[in-house]
């Protein structure tokens, strides 16, 4: 198959439905529901490789302000990124991370820029997950909500930590794991890109040289799992675990499985997700 940079991104022709991809070195599910109680799909995502299919870039972007914008915000989020397959991959390890943190910086402008133009948009957000993918290794970068899991079987499952009331709540001890699902400000988030008044500053996680790290190490059989809460929001990470122990070796059904499990939950807000498993 010829990936130039011309070709589309690996968008499905009905994102709702689970799609899965094989490439040379890694197998990737799709997924995007807009969920059973939302009047429009707000998320946005793009996961495609470079035309040498030396690397793999995925976004999850799960966009705010309902009616204001967030379906904007999410497209912009997604578009900001794809520019960066036109360029190569850069070097290091280094000059990767700060491409992602540049691009968040660089779509988070955008979004504010065209926000402050319209009253209808003004305060549109999104938050955002992504993550720069070789056979080798990762760099990843969010703020907000959306999440990414790596997998690797017999070990401590990583997740990124949220930008979120709750999470804070959390660490400070004023609520427990069984009160997060149900919790009357889950849905509120410490940062995001867009959605501020004036030029206030947003988070962006991990932290070059600080701990988690942004780079981690990839083996063959690991499993990346990307998704806005829509979709990680319905279960718990011992329930992810599991499904990731009986399902990891397949992606599309693994993603499947979370899909129905969230639809059934009551699918309360747009559920979208990538699975990348790396194989030889």
């Amino acid at each position: 198959m010829d990936h130039t940079s011309t070709d589309p991104p690996i968008l499905p022709s009905n994102p709702a439905e689970v799609q899965v991809k094989t490439l040379a070195w890694a197998t990737i599910a799709t997924v995007s529901h807009i969920g059973k109680v939302r009047r429009e799909n707000q998320d946005n995502f793009l996961v495609r490789p470079w035309p040498d299919e030396s690397a793999i870039l995925a976004v999850v972007a799960d966009g705010m302000g309902g009616g204001r914008g967030g379906k904007r915000a999410a497209e912009i989020t997604v578009n900001t990124f794809e520019a960066l397959l036109e360029k190569p991959v850069p070097d290091s390890v280094s000059d990767r991370y700060q491409q992602l943190w540049n691009t968040l910086h660089q779509a988070d402008e955008y979004i504010r820029a065209e926000g402050s133009m319209s009253f209808k948009l003004m305060g549109m957000g999104a938050t955002a997950v992504v993550a720069l993918i070789t056979p080798n290794e990762m760099i990843h970068l969010y703020a907000g909500d959306s999440r990414l899991y790596h997998y690797r079987r017999d070990e401590f499952l990583y997740k990124t930590a949220d930008h979120s009331v709750v999470r804070m709540l959390l660490e400070l001890g004023r609520i427990t794991e069984e009160d997060v699902a149900t919790h009357p400000m889950r849905s509120l988030v410490s940062s995001c890109l867009g959605g501020r008044e004036g030029t206030g500053d947003f988070s962006i996680d991990p932290k070059w040289n600080r701990d988690p790290c942004p780079q981690r190490e990839l083996q063959i059989e690991d499993t990346l799992l990307l998704t806005s809460d829509g979709l990680h929001g319905h279960l718990s990470d011992a329930e992810i675990q599991g499904y990731l122990d009986q399902w990891s070796h397949s992606p599309g059904t693994f993603l499947q499985q979370l899909k129905e499990r969230a639809l059934a939950d009551g699918g309360v807000d747009n559920l979208t997700g990538i699975v990348i498993r790396i194989h030889a």
